[in-house]
């Protein structure tokens, strides 16, 4: 018998014995790794250990943190037992305390209301026993006019002080439950902003001895990108071009990020550990004709990182919020709202489905990139709020030499385009993204940086250069239009002519065309080419002048074209606008 109470004494001794020490870590973000749709957080802090096991709970973790990613690790010898996630669906307050503070404001406007209430219940009370005591007279009592003048003044001056007292209890109670409405609002709003960091990473480890040990957490999290952008600026066209690489920064996480170390990278977060196989590569012709039916004006965004699950932190993110709605708005407690379906409607509304969570409201798009991986490591610390919205840092800044020449092409566009044409592009770690240009200090407009299939030199747009002049004119007296028998002969001669207004020397290449015909009725002779470079397969005319400070020159173009009489030939393009009818 002994032997048996011993032995029961000891179990419960040792159930204490293995109780964790529960270490409750707050620990803000130091550093972030950010790749084009997601990003690596890392918390460092120090923790102080006991001997035995310990239950380290680190709170304030984005609801969209990847399970799978999280690592711990700790500069101090101890065994880990394992890692874990959940929701802490009552964090919200310990993380701001100004729901504290609004709570406290809440309950005191209850109490007011419901003392303006008892008020105006009592001063109800009192009206109704005046109204029920009107009537003076009892059996065989007979009251003299003095008499009934003293109660009837009595009942009109207290009527009168009681109906005044009600009228301002009822404007106090209106703006009582208005107050009171703003509040249960921005508590609403509050807990709702703070239930998007309201994960808790649980990391169970067990030490030899007692310990202070620098422990470091990472994970994965979505909802926070980056994407590249440019400034481009030339003040001549002898000098050096200055390309600032900038970075357009997001983060809807959550988690503000305060004062932190921030790094760029294209590299993919989701590649799996598994060993890949290695497939054919098969060479083709690269369409550019495709591919520039394929260009939109988009932003130049990363594709977007989704995981299964999201959709776990979706629903407890829209589980919270009900919570929150229910508790605030419709005065229910929890296990009131456990127990009833979400979606309450309010004055015809919706209201919580209005804030229910969605998916990333940034807009993305597919980039084709370098296979190599590149990082870039910002020099200063960063800060950045959790609203989604976007935020420039400066990632580098760099000063290129480059050679320029000028693209006109006078057929569609009399502008003469300025074209940067950098070598050794390859070391600056570009990846496609929008430009702002500027020349000789003044803003030319947005180009785009695109760096597939380019060689061994990118050309870079400084847009139009208005220094060079460039007209292209019919010349009548030398175009005719002629019936010959039972065809029509149509002759026409361009002359295109440019004139460089610059201080140095230029560089242009001329483009224009002669018509293809696609039909054996139709014959197309060239008559003028000024010794162009033509491609017989498209038509295409392409000259390559230099021309000298304040000198034009000219180049001219000429074709004829012959077809039935009776047919009709457009040999004419229009284009379409919009203008005013009246």
């Amino acid at each position: 018998m002994q032997k048996i109470l011993c032995l029961l004494l000891f179990v419960p001794l040792i159930g204490w014995t293995q109780k964790p020490n529960e270490i409750n870590v707050k620990s803000q973000i130091k550093k972030v790794k950010l790749f084009l749709t997601a990003g690596e957080m890392t918390h460092t802090t120090e923790v102080k250990l006991l001997k035995g096991r310990n239950k380290l709970i680190f709170s304030g973790i984005s609801a969209f943190a990847d399970p799978q990613s999280i690592q711990f690790s700790a500069n101090q010898p101890y065994k880990l037992v394992s890692v874990s996630t959940e929701m802490d669906f009552m964090a919200a307050e310990q993380f701001n305390p100004k729901i504290s503070k609004l709570k406290d404001s809440l309950d005191l406007l209850k109490d007011n209301y419901q003392l303006n209430s008892d008020i105006f219940n009592s001063y109800q009370a009192e009206l109704a026993v005046l109204n029920t005591n009107r009537d003076l007279k009892g059996d065989n009592q007979n009251l003299t006019v003095a008499q009934i003048k003293e109660a009837a003044e009595f009942f009109r001056t207290r009527t009168l002080e009681i109906n005044r007292q009600i009228t301002k209890l009822n404007k106090e109670k209106n703006t009582l439950n208005n107050q009171i409405e703003l509040l249960r609002f921005q508590l609403t709003e509050l807990n709702f902003n703070e239930n998007q960091r309201s994960n808790q990473v649980i990391v169970l480890i067990d030490c030899e001895a007692a310990i202070n040990a620098n422990c470091t957490l990472s994970y994965l999290v979505s909802d926070c990108g980056w994407a590249a952008t440019y400034d481009l600026s030339a003040t001549d066209l002898n000098q050096k071009i200055n390309l600032k690489y900038k970075a357009k920064i997001y983060n809807n996480t959550g988690n503000a990020w305060d004062n932190v170390d921030l790094v760029l990278s294209t590299a993919d977060p989701k590649l799996s550990a598994s060993q890949p196989n290695l497939q054919s590569w098969y060479l083709d012709f690269y369409n550019l004709n495709m591919q520039g039916k394929s260009k939109s004006k988009e932003y130049y965004a990363p594709q977007a990182y989704e995981e299964s699950y999201r959709q776990q932190a979706e629903t407890n993110l829209n589980i919270a919020n009900q919570r929150v709605f229910d508790n605030y708005i419709l005065g229910k407690d929890a296990e009131q709202s456990n127990n009833e379906q979400l979606g309450w409607k309010m004055d015809g509304l919706t209201r919580l489905n209005e804030r229910k969570v969605q998916k990333p409201v940034v807009a993305m798009k597919q980039i084709e990139i370098s296979e190599l991986t590149t990082e870039f490591v910002i020099e200063h610390k960063f800060s950045c709020p959790t609203d989604g919205k976007p935020y420039s840092v400066d990632v580098k800044e760099m000063n290129l030499d480059a050679t320029f020449t000028h693209v006109t092409i006078p057929k569609l566009d009399n502008g003469a385009f300025l074209i940067a044409n950098i070598v050794g592009w390859q070391d600056l770690d570009l990846i496609p993204g929008p430009t702002n240009v500027y020349f000789g200090g003044v803003y030319v407009g947005v180009s785009q940086v695109d760096t597939r299939n380019v060689s061994d030199t990118l050309s870079l747009s400084f847009g139009r250069d208005n220094k060079v002049v460039v007209m292209r004119k019919l010349k009548q007296e030398l175009s005719s239009k002629k019936v010959v028998g039972s065809s029509k002969r149509e002759t026409y001669l361009y002359e295109i002519a440019v004139r460089n207004n610059r201080n140095v020397p230029i560089k242009i290449v001329v483009y224009d065309q002669i018509p293809i015909s696609k039909n054996e009725s139709v014959t197309v002779v060239t008559e003028q080419t000024s010794n162009a470079k033509k491609d017989a397969e498209t038509g295409e005319l392409k000259w390559e002048l230099t021309i000298q400070p304040t000198e034009t020159k000219s180049v001219e173009l000429g074709y004829s074209v012959k077809y039935p009489k009776d047919a009709m030939v457009t040999l004419q393009r229009w284009r379409t606008i919009s203008a005013p009818s009246f």
